[in-house]
């Protein structure tokens, strides 16, 4: 069997793309090709500078660009950069940024992973019903948890709610909704998001379920493709997205400026 075809920049450059049109900033403004967004500081997808392709102007002057914009909103100017996976040494961004004093807000990269939305899915096998919304509800954001927090700030609805068009599923046990998650699209492309399991509720295929919901939706809206982003090392994420048939697809990592 032959080896898929590697990744191209331009295959990276137009997911990324895409993928920004699903999470917006509250705040955006372009930088030649490069985008700069702002949302409160709610996720680092929303609050970075995308570093892709050329900002129509020396990379030292992008940077100064961008740390003067964030730091008029009182954020740590950051920018995202993505690569194949395995290949960020040597990125001529990240060398760039390193050079410059930046560092990388965390040890782990993100990867994204990709598969056709028409491709077959698995059964399900979980007696509680998904259902589909346009907006999320108060039990779908009680039960929504961005990288542990408590509660979600107000800003967070607008982040949720800003792409070309999007879908809320929750499974419920009776009145109690137990497991949720996001689709949004923007062209050929759709992305899961905010896929959590009420911890009680574990282990019970609801992971699986509302996953294969979410794909089944965008699928049934047109959608080609479908993408996600996890992050490196939480294997038990990794094993499930490779059982409903996704591929790694590349990877990104953020810079974050020095204080001075």
């Amino acid at each position: 069997m032959s080896s898929p075809a590697p990744i191209t920049e331009t295959a990276i450059a137009a997911l990324d793309r895409a993928a920004a049109l699903t999470w917006r900033g509250t705040e955006q403004e372009p930088l030649g090709d490069w985008l700069l967004r702002a949302a409160g500081g709610f996720t680092g997808r929303a609050n970075s500078a995308l570093a892709s392709g050329d900002p129509g102007m020396t990379l030292p002057e992008a940077a100064h660009r961008i740390r003067r914009w964030y730091s008029s909103r009182g954020l740590p100017p950051m920018a995202v950069v993505s690569y194949p996976l395995g290949q960020s040494a040597g990125n001529p961004m990240d060398e760039f940024f390193a050079a410059q004093g930046w560092r990388l807000r965390d040890e782990a990269q993100v990867i994204v992973m990709t598969r056709p939305a028409a491709e077959p899915l698995p059964a399900p096998k979980t007696p509680f019903p998904v259902r589909f919304d346009d907006v999320p509800g108060d039990d779908w954001l009680a039960l929504y948890h961005f990288r542990g927090q408590p509660d979600l700030p107000p800003i967070a609805r607008t982040v949720l709610t800003s792409a070309p068009w999007q879908a809320f599923a929750s499974a419920g046990d009776g009145d109690r909704t137990v497991a949720i998650g996001r689709v949004a699209g923007a062209g050929e492309w759709a992305g899961l998001t905010a896929i959590e399991v009420d911890p009680d509720y574990r282990r019970r295929g609801l992971a699986v379920a509302v996953t294969s919901a979410l794909i089944a939706h965008a699928a049934g809206r047109g959608t080609a493709r479908i993408y996600l982003q996890v992050e490196d090392g939480n294997d038990p994420a990794l094993a499930l997205y490779r059982r409903l048939g996704f591929t790694t697809h590349h990877a990104y990592h953020y810079w974050v400026a020095p204080a001075s």
